[in-house]
């Protein structure tokens, strides 16, 4: 569930409006810690649009649990609302208080968190990322996907490319036409790109959603061939891979056509499932993270070094790592690997050179590095749409590293 979806969920909550199913849902993401960051920001929200407020400068911890709780009790349903669904209330209420605890922590982060950030160009704000990509199609012409106008944007290959009002880019297939072309038919590829702060979802030829994390591409046809779909990515992106039947003759009806990522150091092969792939060049490490369905990764060795491939086949919750000459696989942490795509940052003892790869490319910044920073990894969650300062003063809590802006540098001393 991403940013929005949870805050119509939790506006719902506040209303006293969920469902029981709701409510479950509510509980159940709670209990993903993953989710903590989200919470603690739309808690603060809500605290900000009361008229009760939330005192962050109270000394009294006692007094700013009893102001949480006042607040709480505030949203309790009248008698006359209930109408004998007690089990609803009853989860409304532990879902409420659930809550409470969060909004605490995220006052107790705030009065705790350093102060000595210092920002020494205030002309720059340096903003998070958004819905930004660059759309090439096979002709060479390029389309700002962020400035395109909703509705069709471009045609390919007997699709209809449209841009939904939700941000996101649909190939349409024209009434006739199919997913796969002849197998003598001159494939026509397009490509998208997105820059330092920039994201993007879109839905391929054959119905596969993909999303782009920042600095990303995905290069496709604009029609599969007839024997296997086929694309090409830089960077990170996470997969929905739709099922399709091959259409070749000779085939079962129940043959799968297969589908294939090549990243820069991979293959991978996949029948119809839900995965996440990060391959950016400056990093050491490939990982390839399964959730559902199953995929074969076969590594693709660049140098004489190694003679042989390695190849394993994933099930789900498990990720393969590929460092160098070294391919293994293991459990995944599986929220920690999407987490980009639900709007947060989740960092699990990761170096601070990766921690701050994830950071440029997301605020499209520059990092500079002043002193030894060998040995030091970071842990934490907290929201990609979080002020660049938020981000820093979570990892300066440490008290290992300190952070100076100087326009759209990051100095880490």
């Amino acid at each position: 569930m991403n940013y929005r979806e949870l805050s119509i969920l939790f506006e719902k909550l506040v209303k006293n409006e969920c469902t029981e199913k709701e409510a479950d849902e509510v509980l159940k993401l709670l209990s993903d810690r993953s989710y903590d960051s989200m919470f603690r920001q739309l808690v603060e929200k809500q605290f900000q649009e009361t008229d009760e407020g939330l005192i962050l400068n109270e000394e009294s911890e006692e007094a700013l649990n009893l102001q949480l709780e006042a607040i709480l009790k505030s949203n309790l349903p009248s008698k006359k609302n209930i109408k004998k669904d007690f089990r609803g209330l009853q989860k409304w209420y532990m879902a409420a208080t659930a809550l409470l605890f969060i909004a605490v922590g995220a006052y107790l982060f705030k009065k705790n968190a350093p102060q000595n950030l210092v920002a020494n160009n205030h002309q720059h704000k340096i903003s998070f990322g958004g819905n930004k990509a660059t759309l090439t199609l096979s002709n060479g012409k390029k389309i700002d996907l962020e400035d395109a106008a909703n509705g069709a944007i471009a045609a390919q290959s007997n699709f209809t490319i449209k841009k939904t009002s939700a941000g996101v880019v649909v190939y349409q297939a024209n009434v006739a036409s199919g997913t796969v072309s002849s197998a003598t038919a001159q494939p026509l590829f397009n490509t998208i790109t997105t820059p330092y702060g920039g994201q993007y979802e879109v839905i391929l030829p054959d119905g596969s959603k993909v999303w782009l994390n920042a600095a990303s591409s995905i290069k496709f046809p604009a029609q599969f061939a007839a024997n296997e779909r086929m694309v090409e990515l830089t960077g990170e992106a996470y997969f929905e891979v739709e099922k399709v039947f091959s259409p070749q003759k000779g085939s079962s009806k129940h043959e799968r056509l297969p589908f294939v990522v090549l990243s820069g150091r991979q293959k991978i092969q996949v029948l119809g499932t839900r995965f996440n792939v990060n391959d950016y060049r400056e990093e050491n490490t490939v990982k390839t993270t399964l959730l559902e369905g199953s995929v074969k990764v076969n590594t693709l060795m660049e140098d004489d070094q190694h003679t042989a491939n390695s190849a394993a086949m994933l099930k789900p919750g498990q990720q393969s790592d590929l460092d160098g000459g070294n391919f293994k696989v293991n459990a995944a942490d599986t929220a920690s690997a999407v987490a980009w795509k639900k709007g947060f940052f989740q960092f699990d003892n990761e170096d601070i050179h990766v921690v701050m790869r994830k950071i440029s490319r997301w605020y499209n910044v520059q990092v500079e590095y002043r002193g030894d920073m060998r040995g030091k990894g970071f842990s934490g969650v907290i929201s990609k749409y979080s002020d660049v300062t938020e981000v820093l003063k979570m990892l300066q809590l440490t008290g290992t590293v300190s952070f100076t802006i100087n326009n759209r540098t990051i100095i880490v001393s």
